[in-house]
């Protein structure tokens, strides 16, 4: 194995240990020590491929809305059904997801409703996609909907952004 493949394990090792760590502890539990130590890998090997703990950190939650976003995609692309089944499909595949991929969900929780402070705009950009697929599906539920009088589809969007 060359040099670079050796490099990429060990890259994968500590991402996989990340997550693991960032999911069961949050970002404040979270300790690089820790997941160095429960992980038998070196803190210099850490800091020779990431910078800090919040790069550790920012790429768990990029795989995390990565993931969920892509799985969603595909699920909304496929809703069929009354709006009430389509969104109770949306809605079940999300929990289907999280059941399937346990360690993404600590990480999604802690990144979307308790963000680092420092982290916040960062974490908001990394989830963009994932909101905006959100949005479309909301938007695609409303359409062809009544509504209370005085409510509008773009109104309810703007609000929920």
């Amino acid at each position: 194995m060359n040099q670079e493949a050796k490099s990429e394990l060990a890259r994968q090792r500590i991402l996989d240990a990340a997550m693991a760590n960032f999911s069961a502890k949050g970002y404040e539990g979270a300790s690089l020590n820790a997941a160095c130590a429960e992980n038998g890998i070196s803190k210099g090997i850490v800091y020779h491929h990431f910078k800090d703990k919040n790069e550790l950190y920012l790429l768990c939650v990029e795989r995390c809305f990565d993931a969920v976003t892509t799985y969603l995609e595909e699920v909304a692309s496929n809703l069929s059904g009354t709006a009430e089944e389509r969104m109770q499909s949306y809605f079940n595949a999300r929990l289907q997801f999280f059941a399937q991929n346990p360690l993404y969900l600590g990480i999604f929780a802690d990144a979307a409703f308790q963000p680092p402070a420092p982290l916040a705009e960062d974490i908001a950009a990394l989830r963009e996609k994932f909101d905006q697929l959100n949005l479309s599906v909301l938007i695609s539920l409303l359409e062809g909907k009544k509504l209370r009088d005085g409510l509008t589809v773009s109104a309810i969007a703007e609000d929920f952004k």
